[in-house]
């Protein structure tokens, strides 16, 4: 392969975007990760690729011109030129560009690997360093999407097929009339011709659940389902599949989602990005912008019961967040506090956690208003419950429901709440349909909801296991 030098490396003067320059950047890690507080901005203006790295009031960097698209992911990333060639650095925002693949429709990036549709339809991934083999995958192909252990394709005919494992898996068919695919973590999302988007987790051959109709874009990160309906109003969901929309900004051409933040591309080409989540504060980016795409920084490591690094390793590097990584010594305390230490007790814990908060401390109960509204860990939810748990903890919490999404307070209620209920019984006999009961969620949403939590138990149970189950897999109860 050759080599292209880059074009421009140069810092952007403040007078493209008002902001406040930062120091020199953080030494990257290993291909495909960012350091902590390292995440990315990418913008494509009139050709001109800038990406900024750290705080939303960093600096651009000049990447490359006469770009017809591109993508960010870690710390790769790629550009398709107008002449059809394919090019990829990764490490720090200077480094020198690689020449990939002529003759490119359409590119991908996740992790280590890369994939590209080739102008004739055909499409090749490959995995590992920027210079390891192209293996083919299929043809007739118009749309490519790729997570670390996952492969999927929109055929011309609008058939969605995805594999998974290595790329030499076979494909699992999963549904027609397809407009668009998604894939992050263990999820999988389609939105579908007529506007309609559905969206199924765990394994690939899980049940779909439809979320919404009048669809013009989708976007899943993690816990996270993102939307820009026909009226360009961008509208995201976190937690689980059934939780409630929350509305972000009007007038939205595209939406990008990344760890903590959320970015819209105006239909005017106008930019901003926020921090924090669902309800962070807008910070205004750039203008005459044609794409944006984020990327999201590891954060510092943790330990103790359950690391960053266990939940990624289950359920994927989306999960890699600063707040999810803020969230976990007071976790990890409450844990030992509350002999949730064995490998069933931790699994249980840990699929409850992602449906009902994606691990977020912070989390709050999307597209509800009520005051009692669930929040934190476990999704505290009722005056009844926070009236017990202000009795248990000696807070008020029924004055101040807010607390309970707090660092002070949200491990501490996911423990009380937990060993109120003896969940860790249910947890030893390994029955998740036991968890389920004590946790509360909907009946209305079984069995797929049930059925999702159990697959994501026995996943964690396995990891913590040394990589296989304990007992048979007849022997763990799913079923509420």
């Amino acid at each position: 392969m050759s080599k292209l030098k880059k074009t421009l490396g140069r810092a952007v003067t403040a007078a493209l975007v008002a902001g406040v320059a930062v120091g020199g950047l953080q030494a990257t890690a290993s291909a495909g990760d960012l350091p902590a507080g390292a995440s990315r901005i990418g913008v494509l203006a009139g050709g001109k690729l800038l990406v900024k790295e750290g705080n939303l009031y960093a600096s651009w960097v000049e990447e490359m011109t006469g770009v017809q698209k591109f993508e960010i992911a870690g710390d790769r990333i790629g550009v398709l030129t107008a002449d059809a060639r394919l090019f990829v650095k990764e490490g720090n925002l200077w480094t020198d560009w690689t020449e990939e693949a002529g003759n490119v429709r359409d590119f991908r990036l996740a992790g280590n690997r890369i994939g590209v549709v080739r102008n004739d339809g055909t499409a090749a991934v490959k995995d590992g360093a920027l210079n390891a083999t192209w293996i083919e995958q299929t043809n007739a192909v118009k749309d490519l999407e790729l997570t670390p252990n996952r492969v999927g394709v929109v055929f011309e005919n609008g058939q969605a097929s995805v594999k998974e494992g290595d790329l030499y898996a076979p494909w699992v068919s999963q549904m027609g009339s397809v407009a668009d695919l998604e894939l992050s973590a263990d999820r999988i999302g389609v939105l579908r011709t007529d506007g309609s988007v559905a969206v199924k987790e765990s394994n690939l051959w899980s049940n779909w659940v439809e979320e919404v109709s009048g669809v013009k874009q989708l976007k899943l990160s993690g816990s996270r389902i993102g939307v820009v309906l026909d009226n360009g109003l961008a509208t995201v969901k976190e937690g689980n599949l059934y939780a409630g929309w929350v509305n972000q900004l009007p007038g939205a051409a595209n939406l990008q989602i990344a760890g903590d933040r959320i970015g819209v591309l105006r239909t005017d080409g106008s930019v901003t990005v926020k921090d924090g989540g669902l309800y962070g504060t807008w910070v205004e980016q750039t203008g005459g912008v044609q794409q944006l795409a984020l990327a999201a920084a590891g954060p510092a490591s943790t330990g103790g019961q359950v690391s960053l690094s266990d939940i990624t390793a289950i359920y994927g590097s989306t999960y890699a967040t600063d707040t999810v990584a803020a969230g976990l010594p007071s976790l990890n305390a409450e844990m030992a506090a509350g002999g949730i230490t064995t490998a069933s007790r931790k699994a249980a814990l840990l699929a409850t956690l992602k449906h009902e908060s994606g691990f977020r401390y912070n989390a709050g109960e999307a597209g509800n208003s009520e005051l009692y509204r669930g929040r934190g860990f476990i999704q505290l939810t009722g005056d009844f419950n926070y009236r017990s748990a202000g009795n248990a903890l000696g807070y008020d919490f029924v004055g101040n429901p807010d607390a309970a999404a707090t660092l002070d307070w949200s491990a501490k209620i996911a423990r009380w709440y937990w060993g109120s209920r003896n969940i860790n019984a249910a947890a030893d006999n390994y029955d998740m349909g036991a968890v389920g009961r004590a946790i509360g969620y909907s009946y209305a949403l079984d069995p797929t909801e049930s059925l999702n939590r159990c697959a994501d138990y026995k996943k964690a149970l396995a990891y913590f296991n040394g990589g296989s189950l304990p007992v048979a897999d007849s022997a763990i109860n799913c079923t509420r």
